[in-house]
C-alpha cells in the first residue's frame, strides 16, 4: 500500500521576510526596553538636556537665548526638537527625570522599523532588508548610546536620519514630487534633532545625488529637498543666529575630530560587538560582494563620513554594516557553500534560499545568540547610571552651599565628556562646576579640544601637587571640592587647609 506524501509547501518571500522582521522588532525592542527598566535614573548622561527642558518650560516653550545649565551663559543653540518633546511630556506630569529614560527608549525602538524602510529602499529586497534589520536590532553598539539620557536627541536624530535617507533615495529614484517634499520634511526634522545626524544626513544625501540623481530633474529635486529642509528648520537656526551669530555653529562644528584616519576606519571595520563575531564575518563577506557588484554608492555612503567627522562616522557604518551582513549571509555564504561542495561558484536563487532548511535554522540560531548577548549587555549598560551616593552628594551641595559656589569635581575619570558625575552635577546641585565640559562646544571654538585634553589630564592626577599644577594651568577658580574617595584620598586635601563638609563613604565635599 502506497503512503501519500506528507503535505508540504514552499515558504514565500513575504513569509520569510515578515518572520525575520518580526524577530528583529520583537527581540530588538525587548533589549532596548530592558536597560531602562533595570535602572531608576537616566543612563549615563542627559544632565544638560534635563536643564534645557526645564528652561524651555519656564520660558513658556519659547526658545531662550541662554540655558541656565552650569550657570555659564551657554547659548541655547542645540537643536531643540527633542527638548520640546521632552518638555511637553514633563508638563503633562507623567514623568519627571524619567522622561530621559523612557523617551530615549521609545525613540531607539523606532530606529528598527525606520532602518528596515531604509534597508528595503537601498537593497530593493524585503528579505535582505528584514535580515539587515535583525543584524541592526541585535548589535549592542548600535543602540547603547541611544538609550542614555542624551538619547533624547541622539535616538530621535537617528530615527529621523534613517527616514531622511530612505525618502531622499526614493525621491531621486522615483523622481516624485510628493516623496520629495516628505524627504525635505524628514531632513528638516533631522536638522532640528541632533547636529551630528544633520551633518551625516547632508553627507549621505549628497552621495545619493552623486550616484543616482545627477540628471537635470534629479538635481532640481535635490535642490528642492535642501530648500524645504532649510525653510522648515529656519525658525530655530534663524533665532540662534539672531541672538549669537552664525559663529556659534562653527564653534560647535570644531568640537569633533575632522581629521581623516584609515586606522580608525579599519578598527571599526574589524570590530566585534559579540563574543562570537557572526555579524562581523557576514559584513566582511558583504563588503566583498559590494565591491564585486559595484555597489560603490553603499560603500561611499557608509565610509565617507570618516573623511568628514570621525566622531559621528561610526553612526554611518552602524547603518551600512547590517546591510552588508545581509548580503553576506544571503548571497555570499550560500555561494561559498556551493563552491565547497561542487567547486562551482553559483549564486543561489532567492526562492531556493527561502526553502533551505539549514540556512533558515542557522539564521534563527544566530538571531537567538545575538539576542542573548544583548540581554547580557543590558546588565552592563545599567551600571553606567549615576549612583545613589553621587545623587546624595549633589542634593546635599544644592541644599547646603551658597548659590554662588563653584566646584572642582575630581572623579578620576579621564574622559570627562562621558562622566555622569561631571554632567549631572550642575543639573542636580544647581551649582557651577569648573570641570564640566558639556555645553562649552558652543563657546570655546577651537579651544574646546584642548580644554577636553586638559581636563582629562587633571582627572589623571593622584596627588595634590599634580592637581595644583593642572588647576593653575587652566586658571580654574573654585570654592569647593567634590572628590570620589574611591579614586582619591580626601586626606591629601586636609593638609592643604581644606575641611570636610560632607562624606557618605564614596563622595566627599570639601571647602
Amino acid at each position: 500500500m502506497n503512503r501519500k506524501p506528507a503535505y508540504s509547501r514552499s515558504v514565500t518571500e513575504q513569509e520569510w521576510a515578515w518572520t525575520f522582521l518580526g524577530l528583529a522588532l520583537l527581540f530588538g525592542s525587548f533589549v532596548r526596553i530592558l536597560p531602562g527598566l533595570l535602572t531608576g535614573f537616566p543612563i549615563n548622561d542627559g544632565g544638560m538636556f534635563a536643564v534645557m527642558m526645564r528652561d524651555l518650560r519656564e520660558n513658556n516653550f519659547l526658545l531662550p537665548a541662554f540655558t541656565t545649565y552650569n550657570l555659564s551663559e551657554i547659548p541655547y543653540a542645540y537643536p531643540p526638537l527633542g527638548f520640546y518633546i521632552g518638555a511637553f511630556v514633563e508638563s503633562l506630569g507623567v514623568f519627571g527625570l524619567d522622561a530621559l529614560i523612557y523617551l530615549p527608549m521609545a525613540f531607539t525602538v523606532v530606529t528598527i522599523p525606520s532602518f528596515y524602510l531604509l534597508a528595503h529602499e537601498l537593497t530593493g529586497s524585503r528579505p535582505h532588508a528584514a535580515l539587515a534589520a535583525v543584524f541592526f536590532a541585535l548589535a549592542p553598539g548600535n543602540y547603547i548610546w541611544l538609550l542614555m539620557g542624551g538619547g533624547l536627541t541622539r535616538a530621535l536624530g537617528m530615527a529621523l536620519m534613517t527616514l531622511s535617507f530612505a525618502f531622499v533615495h526614493r525621491a531621486l529614484r522615483e523622481m516624485n514630487w510628493r516623496t520629495t517634499f516628505l524627504a525635505g520634511l524628514f531632513c528638516a526634522l533631522t536638522v532640528l534633532s541632533h547636529p551630528q545626524s544633520a551633518l551625516l544626513t547632508f553627507t549621505g544625501c549628497a552621495v545619493f545625488w552623486f550616484f543616482g540623481g545627477r540628471s537635470r530633474i534629479g538635481t532640481i529635486l535635490a535642490f528642492v529637498i535642501a530648500m524645504v529642509a532649510l525653510l522648515l528648520s529656519s525658525p530655530w537656526w534663524g533665532s540662534v543666529a539672531a541672538n549669537h551669530g552664525f559663529g556659534v555653529f562653527l564653534s560647535a562644528g570644531q568640537s569633533g575630530d575632522l581629521g581623516a584616519s584609515l586606522s580608525t576606519l579599519l578598527g571599526n571595520l574589524f570590530s566585534r560587538q559579540t563574543i562570537l563575531p557572526f555579524s562581523t564575518v557576514f559584513w566582511l563577506l558583504g563588503l566583498g560582494w559590494a565591491v564585486f557588484a559595484r555597489r560603490f554608492d553603499l560603500l561611499v555612503w557608509g565610509f565617507l563620513p570618516y573623511l568628514v567627522d570621525q566622531r559621528s562616522a561610526p553612526i554611518a557604518t552602524s547603518l551600512l554594516y547590517p546591510i552588508l551582513a545581509a548580503y553576506g549571509f544571503l548571497d555570499v555564504l550560500p555561494a561559498l557553500i556551493n563552491l565547497v561542495r561542487s567547486r562551482k561558484w553559483n549564486v543561489i536563487p532567492e526562492a531556493s534560499l527561502f526553502n533551505t532548511h539549514a540556512l533558515a535554522m542557522g539564521m534563527l540560531g544566530i538571531a537567538f545568540y545575538l539576542f542573548i548577548e544583548c540581554v547580557f549587555h543590558a546588565q552592563i549598560i545599567r551600571t553606567v547610571s549615576l549612583t545613589p551616593n553621587a545623587i546624595e552628594a549633589m542634593v546635599w551641595a544644592r541644599e547646603n552651599t551658597p548659590a554662588e559656589s563653584s566646584f572642582l569635581i575630581l572623579t578620576g575619570r579621564e574622559d570627562v565628556m562621558t562622566d555622569p558625575v561631571q554632567e549631572w552635577f550642575p543639573a542636580l546641585a544647581e551649582r557651577h562646576s569648573e570641570t564640566t565640559l558639556q555645553g562649552l562646544e558652543w563657546t570655546l571654538k577651537d579651544e574646546f579640544v584642548n580644554r577636553w585634553a586638559q581636563l582629562g589630564n587633571l582627572q589623571s592626577c593622584r596627588d595634590a601637587d599634580c592637581i595644583r599644577a593642572r588647576v593653575r594651568e587652566m586658571d580654574l577658580e573654585f570654592t569647593h571640592l567634590l572628590v570620589d574617595a574611591s579614586k582619591l584620598s580626601p586626606g591629601m586635601f586636609l593638609s592643604e587647609g581644606y575641611e570636610i563638609l560632607f562624606d557618605n563613604g564614596r563622595y566627599v565635599v570639601l571647602k
